[in-house]
C-alpha cells in the first residue's frame, strides 16, 4: 500500500504530465498542499523530493518548487546512429557532423592518457578489469548550441599500437579509422550498445546537465576488424559516449530479419494462446 507522501507525488505528476502544471509553472506552497490534503509539511516535502528526483520539479531558494521542461513533453533531438562519411573522415549520424571537439578547462582538446579501464569495456576488449589502457577523452559539441554536448572516451585495444606503426604517433587526416583501414586493406565494423544510467558529479558538470533527475544517454560503440578465412574478428576500439537524455533520443532503423523477408507467410497461431518459444527454439513449457 503506497504512504500517503507517494499518493500525494502520484497526483502531482499525473497533473504534470498532463499539462496541467505547465512547464515553469509554481506548485502550491508546501503549507497549502499540506492543508488541502490535511497532512503535515513534512510529508508534501517527501513527496516533492520524490518529483525532484524523477527530474520533474526543481526548488528554487526562497521562491517555491517549480515544473522543469522534461523529456515527455519537449521534442528532443533524434540521433540517428549510423555511420556517415565526409572530407574530415568518419562520423556518427547527420545531426552531429557540424560537431567539433570542445576545449576541456586546462584548454586541450584531447586528454590521452593511460586509464584503468571500466569493467564493461573491459569485458569487450577481453582484458582484466582495472588494466590499464590508453584513453582518448573528448567532449564534443556543437558550435552553437552551448548545451548540446557529449562526452566520449575511445578505448584502444592492446595489439592497436603495438602492430600498426602509424598509430605511434598523430594518426593524420581520417584518424585511426583511416590508419587501420589502410593498414589491413579492409573496412572496419560498428555495433552499439545503448543503456541509460545516472551521471557522476563530473559528468553532469560537463555536459551541462541539472545536478539531479535526468539520467544519461550512453551509447557504447565497439569497432571491429573483421577477420579473413579462419580468422576471427578483432576489436579495435570501444568508445563510451554519454549525452544528456532531457535533450537527446537515440533512432534507429529497424531491419527486417530472415524470417520477415516480404512476403510473409500467413499466420497460423493465436497470440495469447501460443506457447513461448525459448532462444534455442524449443517451447517453453514452464510459459
Amino acid at each position: 500500500m503506497a504512504s500517503r507522501y507517494e499518493e500525494i507525488a502520484s497526483d502531482l505528476r499525473e497533473r504534470i504530465v498532463s499539462g496541467e502544471y505547465a512547464p515553469g509553472a509554481q506548485l502550491p506552497m508546501m503549507r497549502d498542499l499540506a492543508a488541502t490534503h490535511g497532512v503535515s509539511d513534512i510529508t508534501i516535502r517527501k513527496a516533492y523530493a520524490v518529483l525532484t528526483r524523477e527530474g520533474l520539479v526543481e526548488s528554487r531558494r526562497r521562491s517555491g518548487v517549480y515544473v522543469k521542461d522534461h523529456p515527455d513533453r519537449v521534442r528532443l533531438t533524434v540521433r540517428r546512429r549510423q555511420i556517415e562519411r565526409d572530407e574530415l573522415g568518419y562520423y556518427s549520424g547527420p545531426e552531429v557532423q557540424h560537431w567539433r571537439a570542445l576545449p576541456w578547462p586546462e584548454g586541450d582538446k584531447t586528454r590521452v592518457t593511460e586509464s584503468a579501464v571500466p569493467a564493461d569495456v573491459a569485458e569487450i576488449l577481453d582484458v582484466a578489469a582495472g588494466t590499464a589502457l590508453t584513453v582518448r577523452k573528448r567532449m564534443v559539441g556543437d558550435p552553437h548550441v552551448e548545451e548540446h554536448r557529449q562526452l566520449a572516451d575511445s578505448w584502444i585495444a592492446q595489439w592497436v599500437t603495438e602492430e600498426i606503426p602509424s598509430l605511434q604517433g598523430d594518426t593524420g587526416l581520417g584518424g585511426m579509422y583511416d590508419r587501420v583501414e589502410e593498414w589491413a586493406t579492409r573496412a572496419l565494423t560498428w555495433r552499439e550498445e545503448v543503456s541509460a544510467r545516472m551521471p557522476s558529479p563530473e559528468e553532469a558538470e560537463a555536459l551541462l546537465m541539472p545536478a539531479t533527475g535526468v539520467p544519461l544517454l550512453r551509447a557504447v560503440r565497439v569497432t571491429s576488424l573483421p577477420g579473413r578465412g579462419r580468422q576471427a574478428d578483432r576489436v579495435i576500439e570501444v568508445q563510451d559516449i554519454r549525452m544528456s537524455s532531457a535533450l537527446f533520443a537515440v533512432g534507429y532503423p529497424l531491419p527486417r530479419g530472415a524470417s520477415a523477408k516480404w512476403p510473409v507467410t500467413p499466420a497460423t497461431s493465436d497470440y495469447y494462446s501460443a506457447p513461448a518459444v525459448g532462444e534455442d527454439g524449443d517451447t517453453d513449457a514452464s510459459a
